[in-house]
C-alpha cells in the first residue's frame, strides 16, 4: 500500500510540471487521474494557484499537451474566483491557457480591478498584450463602474 501511494505521489508531482521551470500547486477533496488522454480532475473546494494566478472552484480539470505532457488548460467548473495581481475575476467557468498566457471565462462575471468594476457574461483576458474583451449576452449589457478618485 505504501509503494502504490508513493507511486501516485510520484505520478502526480511529474504530471503538475509545467515548462519553464514554473510550479502549479492545487488542493482539493478528490483527486482523479486518468491517462487516455492525459487529464487530472480536481474535485471539491479546489484551490490552485502559481506565481501569477490563483484559482478556487468547486472543480478543476488540467489538460495537457500532447507531445510533452506539458499543461495547456487549467479549466474551473463552478463558483469559480480567480485573482492576478490587482484583478479578480468572480464566473461560473473560466479556463486559463497556461502556455498562451490566456484567460477566458464564461457567466455571471464580476471583473475588479482596484475599485472599478465590469459585469457581462464573456471575458477574454490576453495576459501578455494586456488586453481583455468584455461581451454580455442578449439579456443584459455589459456595465462598468470606474472610481475617479485615483
Amino acid at each position: 500500500m505504501n509503494k502504490f501511494i508513493l507511486f501516485l505521489f510520484i505520478l502526480l508531482i511529474s504530471i503538475l510540471k509545467i515548462s519553464n521551470a514554473d510550479e502549479i500547486f492545487i488542493e482539493s477533496k478528490e483527486l482523479l487521474i486518468t491517462n487516455e488522454p492525459l487529464t487530472t480532475t480536481f474535485i471539491g473546494n479546489v484551490y490552485a494557484f502559481d506565481d501569477e494566478i490563483k484559482i478556487w472552484s468547486d472543480k478543476i480539470l488540467i489538460l495537457y499537451t500532447e507531445t510533452e505532457n506539458q499543461i495547456d488548460q487549467i479549466k474551473s467548473f463552478g463558483n469559480t474566483k480567480l485573482v492576478r495581481k490587482n484583478q479578480e475575476i468572480l464566473s461560473e467557468n473560466v479556463t486559463y491557457f497556461v502556455i498562451d498566457k490566456k484567460i477566458y471565462a464564461k457567466g455571471n462575471i464580476i471583473l475588479t480591478q482596484d475599485e472599478n468594476i465590469m459585469k457581462g457574461n464573456e471575458l477574454s483576458v490576453d495576459l501578455v498584450r494586456s488586453t481583455s474583451i468584455m461581451k454580455s449576452n442578449e439579456n443584459k449589457k455589459v456595465t462598468v463602474k470606474i472610481n475617479n478618485n485615483e
